[in-house]
């Protein structure tokens, strides 16, 4: 049997026991990804070598996208290596095979953020707030600055995680897409479950956004269109990038606000256990290697408490 065979039944048989937004995300890792890559080598499943498996990991970093602008990150890598593990360890079980050849192949660590990704200054944070003037996505990119939200926790916020009264702002619902959107009542961790203050100038926005839709949103979805249609994730990510160019600010991703966030509150002053419970984080090692940047300002501000250190 073709491992691209293989592939393809194991996930037909996962249809029925995986999450629906667990199963499209492996439904486009082995449908767009695996198959396309192994079906053409004719690799057998029993003849699959651990070299084979970690040219598939190397073949995603560099030339993994869809839309051939280069290779996935390190996280997306790691996603496939995982679903790629599962499939093979139940071929074992199955006695397909008699090891599983995707075990021993690890990912190297990354110690710190890629280069990819836009660090903006605090002046530069608030040009692209700025650029959001009148367009219906202000509210979205003020909220994932100022909270550090994911994407799909902030189009996933309803009315009902806002307490004007006590001042609080609850996550804990999440709204996703892989091939369809699917909203779940729950957030990607328990960690990422959390309650905020609400700010004033949120709250401001917020009760403006409410008298503006007043009875007009049925599901209770803080971010929608006037019919009450959700807001996309995609077109998230296509608006806001659009916006970004027509201002002649640097291209970056949407998530990338959320990196800003706990680079900011670390140049603020945060310290890193802060910063780990107000993004959500279940361990201070993912806000620690990924998501601190150590800005100009924050190294100017050191170097000026060391001055003085030493009598010389």
């Amino acid at each position: 049997m073709l491992l691209s065979e293989y592939l393809s039944e194991w996930l037909d048989s996962k249809c029925l026991t995986l999450e629906r937004s667990t199963y499209e995300a492996y439904t486009v890792y082995i449908h767009k990804h695996m198959i396309p890559y192994f079906e053409p080598k004719k690799i057998e499943l029993e003849e699959l070598k651990p070299k084979q498996v970690l040219s598939y990991c190397q073949h995603l970093q560099k030339n993994g996208r869809t839309d051939g602008k280069g290779g996935l990150g390190r996280a997306s890598v790691k996603k496939h290596l995982c679903v790629l593990k599962q499939a093979l360890n139940e071929a074992v079980l199955l006695e397909y095979i008699d090891r599983n050849p995707a075990l021993p192949i690890k990912l190297p660590r990354v110690e710190h953020i890629t280069q990819d990704v836009k660090f903006l200054t605090l002046t530069e944070a608030q040009d692209v707030i700025n650029a959001f003037h009148g367009h219906k996505l202000k509210p979205v990119v003020v909220l994932a600055l100022y909270y550090g939200l994911r994407r799909s926790e902030v189009l996933g916020l309803k009315w009902s995680a806002v307490d004007f009264k006590n001042n609080t702002l609850t996550v804990q619902h999440t709204v996703v897409k892989n091939l369809s959107i699917i909203e779940k009542d729950r957030t990607k961790t328990e960690s990422s479950r959390r309650t905020f203050q609400l700010l004033p100038k949120c709250k401001e926005m917020l009760s403006e956004l409410r008298a503006f839709q007043k009875n007009q949103n049925p599901n209770g979805y803080i971010f929608c269109w006037e019919d009450g249609r959700l807001f996309r994730p995609d077109y998230i990510t296509r608006a806001f990038k659009r916006v970004l160019r027509l201002h002649g600010l640097p291209d970056m991703r949407f998530h990338d606000l959320r990196h800003n966030t706990a680079s900011i509150l670390f140049e603020q002053g945060w310290q890193l256990e802060d910063v780990k419970n107000w993004l959500g984080h279940s361990d201070i090692e993912t806000t620690s290697n990924i998501y601190l940047h150590y800005g100009r300002s924050r190294k100017i501000m050191l170097a000026d408490e060391m001055k003085n250190l030493f009598q010389i």
